[in-house]
């Protein structure tokens, strides 16, 4: 992690509140390794086309196996009553709901069962939350989202401005792919804002820096994404602008695996330093 002087020069005038792959058999003769270790052409590795990430062929070579692989399970005779078995854990309503604290002393919950397929974020306080039975209050119910929206939302997730955790940006993934969209919400009002922030669909981050202020990393054209398919570039995006209209603060290399920007805060929400994540490996 290093700070970006960059970034801290232009931050200074706001006020900082806040698939896998299926082994195939290995041939006879191998060929021989590329100059310096890496495949350049099929002479030199016949799986190149793999690493296109999106690539027709790749995708189709994808499906095949996941196909094959989805034949073989369902053809054991113990997969219809493992799947039952596992559905039923997954659906049990007496499970534990796993709480997340908020500053008010509240208790939210993000909660799927047989009747919320995509699942609900909920609510209650501290003292309800101790009751066999809880009081739980919906803020946001994807299943009536989807449906009113004609989409195939999965929820991904949502990171609320301290100190008071109102706006909260909601990422919603169509159909469960890691590129996700990002809304801005008011979980006071439990709406999303109007004419607030939208990022549309892309793999990368969004982070709060302040209300009118995010760090995002997403997918700004060509020449933004590194190699392995991840955003390359952070950029600080203020309240109105359009993402063509975003400030670059930090650029990285073609070959890292990806780059996110974010910001460390006290107990009381204050930004003590904000920072830039460059990953030049999956490790």
């Amino acid at each position: 992690m290093i700070r970006s002087a960059a970034l801290a020069a232009l931050l200074a005038s706001t006020t900082l509140s806040s698939a896998a792959m299926a082994q195939n058999p290995v041939p006879a003769a191998m060929p021989a390794e590329a100059p310096g270790g890496f495949a350049t052409s099929d002479a030199t590795d016949p799986y190149l086309w793999l690493e296109e990430i999106d690539g027709e062929r790749a995708m189709a070579w994808v499906n095949e196996h996941n196909e094959r692989s989805l034949g073989i399970l369902r053809g054991d005779p113990r997969y219809e009553g493992l799947h039952q078995q596992a559905l039923e854990i997954v659906q049990s309503r007496d499970r534990i709901p796993a709480p997340g604290f908020n500053h008010d002393g509240t208790i939210d919950n993000f909660w799927q069962d047989a009747t919320h397929v995509r699942g609900i974020w909920r609510t209650t306080t501290l003292n309800s939350y101790r009751d066999a039975e809880p009081r739980w209050e919906t803020i946001l119910d994807f299943d009536a989202l989807a449906a009113a929206e004609g989409k195939n939302w999965v929820y991904k997730g949502a990171t609320c401005l301290p100190p008071e955790e109102n706006r909260c940006l909601v990422s919603l993934s169509d159909g469960g792919k890691d590129a996700v969209t990002v809304r801005e919400f008011d979980r006071a009002t439990r709406t999303f804002v109007d004419g607030g922030f939208v990022l549309p669909e892309s793999k990368g981050g969004a982070t709060w820096v302040d209300a009118d202020t995010l760090l995002v990393s997403r997918d700004f054209g060509p020449g933004t994404l590194t190699s392995s398919g991840y955003p390359m570039i952070v950029k600080v995006l203020k309240r109105g602008q359009s993402l063509d209209q975003a400030t670059t603060v930090f650029t990285g290399q073609p070959t890292d695996v990806s780059v996110g920007g974010f910001v460390l805060r006290d107990a009381d929400g204050v930004v003590q330093a904000t920072l830039i994540n460059r990953g030049v490996s999956f490790y």
